[in-house]
């Protein structure tokens, strides 16, 4: 997700106040709150999610052999729900980098609020560009490669990495690795995260909700434990199945669904956790389905001020 950039109040209220509009005070606990609940729907598709600020995330697939109409499909899955559960509209780019997928995200109100990368197509929307719509080129970078010729983001695709690391420093060579489709910037990484996740992919679809839930009690031990390592406790945990079938036109054939067990007390003790998860298992599965992924979340985390069972 990305929101357009908006003038400070200071420069424009004199518009708004010929204009008629009314101001508001930030709510920051609301937003909190929103991005949290559309965070909470972001786990059900992908494997990896980085939270990169309040209002964009970036989803990683890395394991997910996806074509390009799978993540259109899965990019017009969120829209909606997202638009239906929390109320909020968003827009989905997708590409083999951060770098590019900021820039698919920059241009997909063109397509319909999902535009998703294109091997035969990318350099042409990259010379359409100029450097400075690219992530990390802010205008004084920008200033500097149209000096020495580099006129759109294809020319800035196609410099020498040397020159790049030279004029723009190393930002700059990744930058130009990135637009390449090499990933080179990292993700961010919090000494301690705000919510763990731990998932697994079935390499064939499990129609049992036995062995669903030997894989839930696995996975959520795995997480339990990541919560210890950063001494924190949770008191929730959030349970997701999903058929992945974004490749399937046949409706009926597609079940995703998640949902959150409140714990009475804050606490990292396995048992505990692992009964709520095994608690919530039958409250989404449904009969009749090939669930290829199964996840469980923890939340409201927070720090340890007892760890009565290490």
């Amino acid at each position: 997700m990305e929101s357009n950039a908006v003038p400070p109040y200071f420069k424009v209220w004199d518009i708004c106040d010929w204009k008629g509009i009314t101001i508001f005070s930030s709510n920051y606990t609301l937003y909190a709150d929103i991005s949290r609940r559309i965070t909470s729907i972001y786990m059900e598709y992908a494997p990896d999610i980085e939270d990169y600020s309040i209002d964009e995330s970036f989803l990683f697939f890395d394991k997910c052999n996806w074509s390009i109409k799978d993540y259109e499909e899965i990019g017009h899955d969120l829209k909606r729900r997202i638009a239906k559960e929390v109320g909020i509209p968003i827009c989905v780019g997708a590409a083999p980098t951060k770098t590019l997928a900021k820039l698919y995200n920059k241009k997909d109100k063109e397509h319909n609020g999902v535009f998703v990368y294109n091997p035969r197509e990318v350099d042409d929307l990259l010379e359409s560009v100029d450097c400075g719509t690219i992530w990390g080129i802010d205008p004084a970078r920008a200033q500097k490669l149209l000096l020495h010729g580099i006129k759109n983001a294809l020319m800035l695709k196609h410099m020498p990495l040397c020159d790049a690391k030279r004029l723009l420093t190393i930002q700059g060579f990744a930058t130009v690795q990135e637009l390449n489709g090499i990933r080179s910037v990292e993700k961010v990484t919090r000494e301690k995260k705000e919510v763990i996740t731990s998932s697994r992919q079935f390499s064939v679809k499990v129609e049992s909700i036995e062995i669903l839930e030997c894989a839930l009690v696995q996975y959520t031990e795995i997480a339990v434990e990541r919560l210890r390592q950063q001494n924190c406790e949770c008191q929730a945990v959030q349970v997701t199945i999903s058929t992945c079938n974004y490749y399937s036109d046949a409706i009926n054939s597609q079940y995703s669904n998640g949902v959150i067990v409140q714990l009475p007390r804050l606490t990292s003790y396995t048992p505990d956790i692992v009964n709520a998860a095994r608690m919530a298992l039958p409250h989404i599965f449904r009969k009749g389905y090939g669930y290829k992924v199964i996840m469980v979340t923890l939340l409201d985390i927070m720090p340890a001020q007892y760890q009565g069972w290490l």
